[in-house]
């Protein structure tokens, strides 16, 4: 039987997804957010998260370590994310971005990003040996969006099928 290295994109787009739906939708200040494949091209309902992967080469020509670069996207109607939260006086898109920022830079709830998908088992095995070049930024806006977009790489681990 012949094996051959598999691209991990798709998987890991899947698995930020998930990490993403689980650790910062369930909460009250994402209300009403989405996490979707930023390969659709289907229209955006406000709000959501739209992560996309880049289809990058193997490290080294037949190996199982690949680099991919990732991009999430947090995309809100404007007018929405600039009302307050309770007694916060700061806009929503800041306090969700300051989550955001957490949740793919930091450790939340005891795990980095790439810790909580290595964590996922399932047949899709993916493992995240290191992410780095990590940045944010603000995203396409126009009078009716406003939209952060944080992006970084990681190199990362797959089975052979």
């Amino acid at each position: 039987m012949n094996t051959y290295p598999i691209n991990p994109s798709e998987r890991l787009q899947r698995r930020i997804c998930s990490v993403l739906t689980a650790d910062l939708i369930s909460l009250p200040l994402f209300l009403g957010f989405s996490a979707r494949n930023g390969r659709e091209f289907t229209q955006e309902k406000y709000p959501f998260f739209s992560v996309q992967v880049t289809e990058n080469q193997e490290i080294f020509p037949g190996s199982n370590a690949w680099r991919i670069g990732v991009t999430v996207a947090m995309g809100e109607d404007r007018e929405e994310a600039n009302q307050t939260v309770g007694a916060d006086t700061r806009p929503r898109h800041e306090l969700r971005g300051e989550n955001v920022t957490a949740r793919l830079f930091g450790v939340w709830n005891g795990l980095s990003l790439p810790d909580a998908i290595n964590a996922i088992n399932n047949t899709e095995d993916i493992y995240i040996v290191k992410m780095y070049a990590k940045a944010q930024a603000n995203g396409t806006m126009s009078e009716d969006e406003i939209s952060t977009e944080y992006s970084f790489t990681v190199v990362c681990a797959t089975t052979e099928q």
